[in-house]
């Protein structure tokens, strides 16, 4: 006679079986970006589409209701359970997951499908603008996301009725816009004095030396080299080309991560990869066991990127990182580098100066443009900033 499976057990095979349809999404996404050729792109959305749709239905569906509640009760009727490890997987598991339900259970199936449709067609004509430097082009999707987006937050509703806190909380939970705000206002005057004090104090940066011609084959062979060295398992994870960095991960043994390549600026693609590795080792470092379930995901998008940024900034703008990597790069790019001393490369790749991409900003700017985002976004979402006027508002900030 087999023993009869608990209500929780259950639960957790519903949510891994879920997983698995979430990740081949991953794969489409990834592919989407990397090496779909762009006749395909109507079948991906339709394909992204399905996955989304099936994801959220076996989500809200009465037997994932029921089992969530079932073992909810079990759970609060074993409060004494003696091993404190696996009742507190089993708290947060079930704690997140209640979260998860309640905010798809106010979403409707159709506008789940229409968002994940509608992105997969903004993302493709994004990647087209930007190549031909159209907004154009990209302005209708970016206005169809904009009205979906409004859609999703009048579904979900937050305690403040912003709708920006009904989007936020789902990648940053409790965090409202308020709050940003607050932080962003502090940050806002320090970041510009930085900014003012480096641009009024003469001295510049000898940043011509970065956009010299570096091959990308070296430059690629180098990225690889220091993903691997500060703890990427590239056994279990790839780096390949994209429009924009990302990074994916599909699932244990699988992260995938993206750069792009610039033979005239070093920079770009070198930095993208690390921070590209910080999200890459934070998602290595998860539990394979709990993959599937709350315990197994990443906290929230907020603590992702800090490992990035300390990978990118902390440690791959400093000192003690540049003694090992710099001869390296003297031996793929001899004549490249022949005149310039460690003084000046460190000079050069910590320099402050605003720019127009985020990706490619100093660790002070970089901030800025997040704040400027923020700002541009709210405006979007409540109306304030037609879709149309967004490159204005971006030129006059």
């Amino acid at each position: 006679m087999t023993t009869p499976t608990s209500a929780y057990d259950q639960l957790i095979g519903e949510l891994k079986e879920i997983s698995l349809l979430g990740s081949t999404a991953s794969v489409l996404g990834w592919d989407e970006q990397t090496y779909m050729p762009a006749g395909g792109g109507a079948q991906r959305a339709d394909q992204l589409s399905l996955l989304a749709r099936l994801c959220h239905e076996r989500m809200t569906s009465p037997r994932f209701s029921d089992l969530l509640s079932k073992a909810e009760e079990d759970s609060a009727a074993d409060a004494t359970a003696p091993d404190q490890t696996a009742a507190s997987d089993i708290t947060v598991n079930l704690r997140e997951t209640r979260r998860s339900f309640s905010r798809q259970s106010r979403l409707p199936s159709a506008l789940v499908e229409e968002l994940a449709h509608a992105g997969s067609m903004a993302q493709q004509a994004w990647m087209q603008a930007r190549e031909t430097d159209c907004f154009a082009d990209f302005q209708p999707w970016l206005e169809k996301i904009i009205a979906l987006k409004r859609r999703e937050a009048d579904h979900v509703g937050s305690a403040s009725g912003d709708p920006y806190d009904a989007l936020l909380d789902e990648y940053e939970p409790g965090m409202t816009a308020a709050e940003l705000r607050r932080v962003f206002d502090e940050l806002r005057g320090p970041l510009v004095e930085i900014v003012s004090a480096v641009a009024e104090s003469g001295r510049k940066a000898p940043s011509t030396i970065l956009h010299r011609r570096y091959p990308a084959q070296a430059q690629t062979a180098l990225a690889w080299q220091a993903a691997q060295a500060v703890g990427f398992d590239f056994a279990k994870g790839r780096l390949d080309t994209s429009t924009h960095p990302f990074c994916s991960m599909i699932g244990p043994g699988d992260t995938r991560m993206t750069t792009r390549y610039d033979e005239h600026n070093i920079g770009d693609a070198f930095f993208s990869v690390l921070h590209e590795t910080g999200h890459g080792l934070y998602d290595q470092g998860l539990l394979a066991e709990h993959y599937g379930t709350p315990c197994g995901e990443y906290v929230s998008l907020g603590i992702h990127e800090s490992q990035s940024r300390l990978w990118e900034n902390l440690v791959g703008r400093g000192a003690p990182f540049w003694q090992w990597m710099l001869p390296h790069f003297r031996t793929q790019f001899p004549e490249q580098l022949s005149d310039v001393s460690d003084a000046d490369w460190m000079f050069a790749i910590n320099n402050i100066e605003p720019s127009l991409i985020r990706t490619e900003s100093d660790e002070v700017t970089y901030n800025l443009h997040i704040i400027l985002r923020f700002e541009l976004e709210q405006a979007l979402l409540s109306g304030e900033l037609p879709a149309a006027d967004l490159p204005g508002a971006w030129s006059d900030a």
